[in-house]
């Protein structure tokens, strides 16, 4: 018997779904602060729209369970266009990971679903500087790159994107892995890394060594230059190639949209 996205996920507000029994504590408790309807009702306005909902529930219920994802190294393409809130899966989607590894790690548990090597990848460079202002915060003058984390999207959305006794544990490892341009490459990528690239070639030389990977991939449908002789097709097309080799460690999500 196949079983649908939304067959899953009806009863999320009354907190009856079946998707809550079958994801991990971690989700299942994510679940519940997103769409509960005392936590929704509590948080008045601050709340995701249903494109929002949609493009979560549909990554989340393909990879956690398996249910509608394409086979790999086939990404998952969510439809998403401007203006709709990306920035705000994106958040959602991270802080999903990051919980999920950050829980299995302390139970001694090696769950392929779930990495802290994350990539970002924002081919537009005024899309690349909104995503570090949502990840770190605004730049602090004379800060020679330190920004200000407290005016980063993940405090000013925390009412929405984590329960109050989740958010150090994630502001902690955002903290420490968030990375972009020729940074990447040096960082230790050991304890963890969140990489913002443009598609450089390097950013895909340091995927080819982190074991597990998710890329979170905004295709805004505008074309910048290339990239150190890469275009964003031919960066994508490598990337595929890659993931192939992973039997499956591995997970490419695309906001897609005009």
């Amino acid at each position: 018997m196949t079983i649908s996205i939304k067959d899953l996920c009806t009863g999320l507000e009354a907190g009856t779904a079946e998707v809550l029994q079958r994801a991990t504590p971690a989700t299942a408790e994510l679940l519940r602060w997103w769409f509960g309807r005392a936590p929704v009702q509590a948080r008045a306005g601050l709340n995701f729209s249903p494109a929002q909902r949609r493009a979560l529930l549909g990554v989340i219920v393909a990879h956690e369970l398996g249910i509608g994802r394409a086979p790999p190294p086939g990404a998952l393409t969510v439809p998403l266009r401007a203006g709709e809130g990306r920035v705000r899966v994106l958040l959602a989607l991270l802080s999903w990971q990051l919980l999920n590894q950050h829980d299995a790690q302390a139970s001694g548990v090696d769950d392929p679903r779930f990495t802290r090597h994350l990539m970002v990848v924002a081919p537009h460079p005024a899309t690349h500087e909104r995503l570090l202002v949502a990840l770190c915060g605004q730049p602090l003058p004379g800060g020679h790159g330190a920004r200000d984390f407290g005016a980063s999207d993940w405090v000013r959305m925390a009412e929405l994107l984590l329960p109050p006794h989740r958010r150090d544990t994630v502001w902690r490892l955002v903290c420490a892995s968030v990375c972009s341009g020729t940074r990447i490459a040096s960082h230790a990528a050991d304890e963890g890394v969140i990489a913002i690239t443009g598609g450089r070639l390097d950013a895909l030389e340091c995927l080819a060594r982190w074991p597990q990977l998710m890329v979170l991939d905004d295709d805004s449908g505008v074309r910048p230059a290339r990239a150190r002789g890469f275009s964003p097709c031919a960066w994508r097309a490598q990337l595929h190639r890659m993931l192939a080799t992973r039997e499956g460690h591995g997970l490419h999500v695309v906001l897609a949209g005009r």
